[in-house]
């Protein structure tokens, strides 16, 4: 797609996001268009069909999208980091298998968590993936299944027998899958972040993307772009909080006697309030573009020192907007009034969506973590929940 049509095909999904959100309504057309128009394969080289994006430049869409509509943007979050991964693939007919699918305009979705008293990021898994009647079956339940609800395949993880983990990948309409949409979060409410079941699902051969050890940590991979991801939909938000802000200034017909100015878009302290968000937009959008820029320099020269800093790149970014994020969408209240809380007009979505967003990953943690390595030299975390 060309930049105008990119934008033109962002404008249309963003007319439509506030009326979604506040219907309850799930965004399946606007995240099959995303796909449809080919920008699912904007990571993809050039030469094999694809945008040819950098970490950097597939963020920066990424908040773009996330401005438009967060849902649509979330919901292709595990799509975009599968996408890295089969890049990484050192085997060529498997990279190509997979990336023919992402060029086709398949999604992919996850189905990784599990419930239960095993800690995030165990690599322990009740589902598993077994031999019966010589054949290969998947069966058990994940949770926060984010995106499953619009993928067309799902990678899966799964216990094998002889103490191993696999990663798998089937098809969505597979004899045996069953995705209930039944995530109840108060923001990021339609991202099909449900239950999905495996009932002895048949598994291809070829479908098996991994085979590890419990024991061996899982292959850092794409882990930092999967946390960073997060922050890029928080930038979209903030973005879209400084423009609604500006937006009921410019709306408001009348003002209290005592403020400083006969009108609100001549009211310095509406100004000052509208500037900081816009200022918070800002410097949230440059922090996650530079911590992918550490990312990027991870997938060119993967050396300790590099995965160090992009790991304490995103994660002080997290730290960061986990404080200020939740404070700006609460400020763009401070611009109305009462009306402002109008469910017509859904102010409130920004709020929820942020705080929403900010639960995946406790800050307080990472905060530790970050003090406790600059302080004792500790190493860092490397679970995909760092």
């Amino acid at each position: 797609m060309t930049p105008d049509e990119v934008r033109a095909l962002l404008a249309d999904i963003a007319a439509g996001a506030a009326a979604r959100e506040r219907r309850d309504e799930s965004p399946f057309d606007q995240v099959a268009a995303v796909a449809k128009a080919g920008l699912g394969a904007l990571s993809v080289p050039t030469d094999e069909g694809g945008g040819g994006a950098s970490v950097r430049e597939l963020i920066a869409f990424v908040v773009d999208l996330a401005e438009a509509d967060p849902i649509v943007a979330h919901v292709l979050r595990t799509h975009y980091s599968q996408v890295l991964g089969f890049l990484q693939n050192s085997d060529a007919a498997v990279r190509r298998r997979w990336l023919d699918e992402v060029l086709d305009g398949k999604v992919f979705g996850n189905a990784i968590s599990e419930a239960g008293p095993l800690t995030a990021g165990s690599h322990e898994f009740a589902t598993q993936l077994r031999e019966a009647d010589g054949r290969l079956v998947l069966s058990g339940t994940k949770y926060y299944s984010t995106g499953t609800l619009y993928a067309d395949w799902i990678a899966v993880a799964a216990g094998m027998p002889g103490d191993r983990v696999a990663t798998v990948l089937v098809p969505a309409d597979r004899a045996g899958v069953s995705v209930v949409d039944d995530w109840d979060g108060m923001g990021q409410s339609r991202t099909g972040t449900g239950t999905t079941s495996f009932d002895d699902v048949a598994v291809e051969p070829g479908e098996i993307l991994s085979v590890r050890p419990r024991t061996e940590p899982r292959p850092a991979g794409t882990n930092a772009f999967l946390q960073l991801y997060l922050q890029a939909l928080v930038a979209g938000i903030l973005r879209s909080v400084a423009t609604d802000a500006a937006e009921v200034v410019r709306s408001r017909g009348r003002t209290f006697e005592h403020a400083p100015a006969p009108r609100a878009v001549d009211d310095p302290i509406l100004q000052t309030t509208v500037g900081e968000l816009a200022a918070t937009a800002w410097v949230a959008e440059a922090a996650v573009l530079a911590a992918a820029d550490a990312i990027d320099a991870v997938r060119a020269d993967p050396t300790d020192e590099n995965r160090r800093a992009a790991t304490l790149a995103h994660t002080s970014v997290k730290v960061h907007l986990d404080r200020v994020a939740p404070a700006a969408a609460t400020a763009l209240f401070d611009v109305g009034g009462a009306s402002a809380s109008s469910r017509a007009r859904n102010l409130d979505r920004h709020w929820r969506n942020i705080r929403t967003i900010t639960l995946h990953n406790p800050a307080s943690y990472k905060a530790a973590a970050i003090g406790r390595h600059l302080v004792t030299g500790d190493p860092l975390p490397t679970n995909a929940y760092f």
